[in-house]
């Protein structure tokens, strides 16, 4: 069985006030047509298909086109769970009817856990949908037991007899969180997190040891692709590059492919996104050669360190100009030095020249020197000539 494994689509996201729902529709398609070329048996979506509880209607329109395409045009089941930006209820609206199309959604922990079979030539494979779980929603579940932390709730739900996978078929966990492996041996597998994906202390963090009795394990929240302890149990990443801290990852969509129970295999495949995230490095007069950038696409959207020892006067403007897709901006090398506070009693007690000077010393770092001084003086008598 053949299964394709996404994660964190995140419909409708902006990313510094940039609209993504462009790219990610012309991503989607690329995925549509991938999933028929490799004939695949199923597609998975491991959480956070929308970037918002409440998203736009451009972001629900998207999905509701794709979904359709996947499902009803190729023929194609889709499986897929809330994540922590999803809302549980929304995504799960009238999900028992649309499970005999093939769209089979799930929002909320129910206990026994939704379980979903399809059957190939080597026979069923069992998927469980596990959405993304809080302790509080755990201690609704299991009230006589004592939980504290996700590991707890994660921990009560797997260790429950009701969700004990069937060990002479081959199963597939599909679940949305934070997780690390501890392996038997002690060794500590702990994920790769962006700067924008912080675990508080570790305190979120579910041990995956808890999945070794799945064959499969498709996880998501993260959105760097990796794996956890074993190959078999992994997170497929983003869609898109979503942060510029995300630039240096490579996204990747993970094709699973299922022979007789114990048999796994996997395969990586990258699309070329419309627009890359990606971050140029120099100073504003060579980075607006256009000449400089002839290798990389200008429409691309970037994030620029600049090398400039000072700042430049409009810096972002003048990238704009080769870079309409700039993202932002900052100093590597240039580092404002701490201001001089001054009264009102001080200011004006110091001439315009000797104030001029302060500037320029805590901007700079320096001392203007004779010659500078010079010309400020000469702009000073200029200005005020012409204010009287």
């Amino acid at each position: 069985m053949k299964l394709i494994h996404t994660s964190d689509w995140h419909l409708g996201k902006v990313v510094n006030e940039y609209s993504m729902l462009e790219d990610q529709r012309y991503f989607l398609d690329r995925l549509t047509e991938f999933i028929k070329q490799q004939q695949a048996d199923a597609l998975l979506i491991a959480g956070d298909l929308f970037d918002r509880s409440v998203p736009a209607a451009e972001a629900v329109e998207l999905a509701d086109q794709v979904l359709c395409r996947i499902v009803e045009e190729a023929g194609v089941p889709v499986l897929a769970i809330a994540g922590n930006h999803d809302s549980p209820e929304r995504l799960a609206f009238a999900n028992r009817l649309y499970e005999h199309s093939g769209l089979y959604v799930e929002g909320s922990v129910h206990i026994p856990l939704r379980r979903v079979e399809l059957s190939d030539r080597h026979g069923p494979v069992v998927f469980t949908l596990l959405p993304y779980l809080e302790p509080a929603e755990a201690r609704a579940l299991y009230p006589d037991q004592e939980i504290k932390t996700y590991h707890d709730a994660y921990r009560a739900v797997l260790e429950d007899p009701e969700n004990a996978p069937d060990p002479s078929k081959r199963n597939v966990l599909i679940a949305h969180g934070f997780f690390s492996y501890m392996s038997e041996d002690g060794k500590d597998y702990t994920p790769v997190l962006s700067e924008s994906e912080v675990s508080v202390g570790g305190s979120d963090l579910v041990n995956a040891r808890l999945f070794d009795a799945y064959d499969y394990v498709a996880l998501g929240h993260l959105h760097a692709p990796q794996k956890l302890g074993k190959d078999t149990i992994r997170y497929a990443g983003s869609l898109l590059k979503y942060s510029v801290d995300e630039a240096f990852q490579k996204k990747s969509i993970v094709t699973v492919e299922l022979g007789q129970k114990g048999e796994t295999a996997l395969s990586f495949t990258s699309f070329k996104p419309l627009r890359d995230i990606r971050v140029i490095s120099g100073t504003v007069e060579e980075l607006c050669v256009r000449e400089n950038q002839e290798e990389l696409p200008l429409d691309d959207y970037v994030f620029a360190k600049l090398t400039d020892k000072q700042p430049v006067m409009d810096a972002i403007g003048k990238l704009r100009a080769v870079f309409p897709n700039i993202m932002g901006l900052s100093y590597e090398e240039y580092q404002p030095q701490r201001q001089t506070l001054l009264s009102t009693r001080e200011i004006k007690a110091k001439s315009a020249d000797e104030l001029f000077r302060l500037f320029y010393r805590d901007m700079t770092g320096e001392q203007l020197d004779g010659e500078q001084q010079k010309v400020v003086l000469q702009v000073l008598d200029k200005a005020q000539d012409e204010l009287l």
